[in-house]
């Protein structure tokens, strides 16, 4: 009897023991002190969550102190499964040095079930700032290469279950034209691929649009060139081995010019997908900056918009060709950004929970720290409970892909190359965009070599001012068969920068103005230094003052009233008028061509849209969110996810019988959010939060499926739909 009352208390104590885990109600150290059995070996399709072996901000692990004892190494890696940790990473720059080659911590962690993701560092022989040692068009290229990758990755045969091998360089671009490749190979291969002898240097054509254009195309694919041998060459050494390529937070999406890339000339689509496995980034919303342009760069608002922005670009990239996305998170830690490290950012104790959700949300099927695990016990904590609630989501989460958006946003690479103008800030118009639609994609130029646009049914163009002609063309015939153009300016020249009127055309205008702010500089927030503007412009240029006007009148059956920065009057031949500003300038216009529409906004949204967030007006940037979602109401398209609240987040990830719903609260201090669902591929038949197993109440109206749900500042939802 007594046995029979022992063995009970001990399987509750069990029991109570592992739900606190999960919870992060008790710390590590009392589950490790009351648990005597063996502990469970990690399922094999756990959600690879990667973080490096660092010490722990908990009682019980490595806190840093030597020598680092079995025990110690047993401690800490039970601690980072407890945290809903998968893999560990190693290899360069990502552990203490001691523990570099330690063969008892790697056979510890693989006895545990976890994965071993290996960091070489680049084997490309090319790098940002200089050319590179030997062309990749040198027959000497391979061997080389192939010398390195033997000797870098030699001692993954050792590793039973390596998992991820990160051997390319780490945020890859060009620094500027220091960095081109002029030698005989590449002269050759330009001559061959172009007809013509490769120009000496960029300032020899920068009056020749045509040649501009080749020079910066081909001096940016030789990488890309590079590293589809490399690719082959790691694949032929083992073909099991999952390669990773990481790209950076800016200069690959946009932002490569005036900034760390002195020209724009490098963007992950135009490189292409077929030289890696995996590709990944980090952007920092919290931990670091976002590397916004000019002044919204010091009003950093709202906070997740360019991480929204390039996230949707890389999963173009890793959707077109088959491929997993992954994310860097960022850690409250000082091996990473020490120089930014302060009250408040130890205060958002949820950024690393908050940035993995994110992440995941829109497709990531891989995180690793960066760098090392959080030196703050809470932050340490709050990111645990987040992995452990991924981790309970089991295997359908990683089946269940980003569902695809009705509705995507142009990037305009030739643009981009020829005009010399950033093109990061317009993260701006996209998050407006997708908060007011619910959902949105990435669409690049290079993919439009048809009218059916991927099968999208709304483009958006934001401050699109040249477009080569064929794809001016084709858009113009999407609209024609049914699909739907918003646009806030009127591309009017083509590839070459010659007059174009196809899109003029479209949009039933004579001439349309195409103003913005040029931001210049990227503010760097440095909390143990003085903050400073990086690549600022010169002292004589000013910020000229913007051109103001207002909208005023009715449209959609809602009256707005509020201003607007760079307004773009057009003449207006055979469009609508659908709203006017004050100057009676048209600030909305329509258009039916065939069996599709067209809009188009009379002033710079982007520009807009951050006063509202510099003058801290919430009216009039709910009344331009409402415009939006007005627009796309007329035209009937909806969105399959939407949420109410547009600082919390509802993004979906769903397979043909399930999907996963999260809700992610982006510093909204309102914490309730109604969430709509519509065409998803099965009907939705139970909503359960994750977590804690409750059902959450929905209602089926219309073909779409509402519900209400509560979502504090600093806390996220899982939700799983069936």
């Amino acid at each position: 009897m007594f046995g029979h009352l022992f063995r009970q208390r001990k399987a509750i104590v069990c029991k109570y023991v592992f739900a606190v885990l999960v919870s992060g109600i008790l710390p590590y150290s009392c589950v490790l002190s009351q648990v005597h059995q063996p502990l469970q070996k990690l399922p094999e399709d756990a959600f690879p969550a990667a973080v490096q072996f660092s010490p722990v901000p908990s009682p019980i692990g490595w806190s840093g102190e030597h020598p680092l004892t079995l025990k110690l190494q047993k401690e800490t890696v039970d601690n980072m499964i407890a945290h809903g940790f998968s893999v560990l990473s190693i290899g360069n720059w990502t552990v203490d040095d001691q523990t570099e080659q330690n063969k008892s911590l790697l056979e510890y962690a693989q006895s545990r079930g976890m994965k071993i993701n290996y960091i070489t560092g680049g084997l490309e022989i090319f790098k940002r700032d200089n050319p590179p040692l030997i062309s990749v068009y040198s027959p000497l290229y391979r061997p080389e290469v192939k010398r390195r990758v033997d000797s870098a990755l030699a001692s993954t045969r050792d590793i039973q279950r390596i998992y991820t091998v990160f051997p390319f360089q780490d945020e890859p671009f060009h620094a500027g034209p220091q960095s081109f490749d002029y030698s005989i190979y590449a002269k050759n291969e330009f001559q061959k691929r172009y007809g013509y002898p490769m120009p000496d240097s960029l300032g020899q054509v920068r009056n020749d649009p045509k040649k501009w254009l080749d020079l910066l195309n081909f001096q940016s694919v030789t990488f890309r060139d590079g590293w589809r041998q490399e690719y082959k060459i790691i694949k032929d050494f083992n073909p099991h081995l999952k390669v990773v390529l990481t790209h950076d937070s800016h200069s690959a999406f946009g932002g490569g010019v005036h900034s760390d890339s002195k020209v724009a000339m490098d963007d992950v689509f135009h490189w292409g997908g077929d030289f890696a496995d995996m590709f990944i980034y980090d952007i920092y919303p919290y931990t670091m900056f976002d590397y916004r342009f000019g002044e919204p760069g010091k009003v950093p608002k709202p906070r997740i918009s360019q991480m929204h922005y390039t996230i949707s670009q890389l999963r173009n990239v890793t959707t077109t060709y088959g491929k997993d996305l992954a994310f860097w998170v960022g850690t409250y830690n000082a091996a990473w950004f020490r120089r930014f490290m302060g009250p408040e950012r130890k205060a958002e104790y949820w950024a690393e929970h908050e940035l993995a959700f994110t992440a995941i949300a829109q497709g990531a099927n891989f995180l690793i720290t960066g760098i090392k695990i959080p030196s703050d016990s809470l932050h340490w904590a709050d990111f645990g409970k987040a992995m452990k609630i991924i981790q309970k989501a089991g295997p359908g989460l990683m089946k269940a892909p980003k569902v695809k958006a009705k509705a995507c946003f142009l990037f305009p690479r030739t643009q981009y190359l020829q005009l010399q103008q950033e093109y990061f800030n317009e993260g701006l118009t996209f998050e407006l965009f997708l908060r007011a639609f619910g959902e949105l994609d990435i669409i690049h130029e290079d993919q439009i070599t048809s009218d059916r646009l991927n099968g999208y049914k709304v483009l958006v163009l934001a401050d699109v001012k040249l477009l080569p002609e064929d794809v001016a063309l084709h858009i113009a015939e999407f609209v024609r068969k049914g699909g739907i153009v918003i646009a806030d300016c009127v591309p009017q020249m083509g590839a070459f920068k010659q007059p174009m009127d196809v899109m003029r055309k479209l949009f039933g205008v004579d001439h349309s103005s195409t103003d913005r702010i040029v931001r210049l500089g990227q503010w760097v927030p440095f909390t143990t230094l003085p903050p400073k503007m990086a690549f600022a412009p010169a002292d004589e240029v000013k910020d000229p003052k913007p051109a103001e006007d207002e909208v005023s009148g009715s449209a959609f059956g809602q009256k707005f009233s509020f201003p607007v920065v760079s307004p773009r009057p057009a003449s207006v031949t055979n469009a609508k008028t659908l709203l006017r500003m004050k100057s009676s300038e048209p600030a909305l216009t329509y258009r039916q061509e065939g069996k599709g529409k067209v809009y188009l906004f009379g002033f710079c949204i982007q520009d807009t849209y951050f006063a509202t967030w510099k003058d801290k007006n919430a009216d009039e940037r709910t009344q331009l969110r409402n415009l939006v979602s007005d627009v796309f109401n007329d035209a009937n398209i909806h969105s399959h996810v939407y949420s109410s609240n547009p600082d919390i987040e509802a993004s979906i990830r769903a397979s043909a019988n399930q999907g996963f719903l999260f809700i992610i609260n982006h510093e909204a201090t309102d914490s309730m959010t109604t969430v709509r669902l519509a065409d998803l591929q099965f009907p939705v038949q139970s909503i359960v939060d994750i977590r804690t197993g409750k059902r959450v109440p929905f209602t089926h109206k219309n073909g779409t499926v509402d519900f209400t749900i509560n979502s504090p500042i600093g806390t996220t939802r899982l939700l799983k739909i069936r």
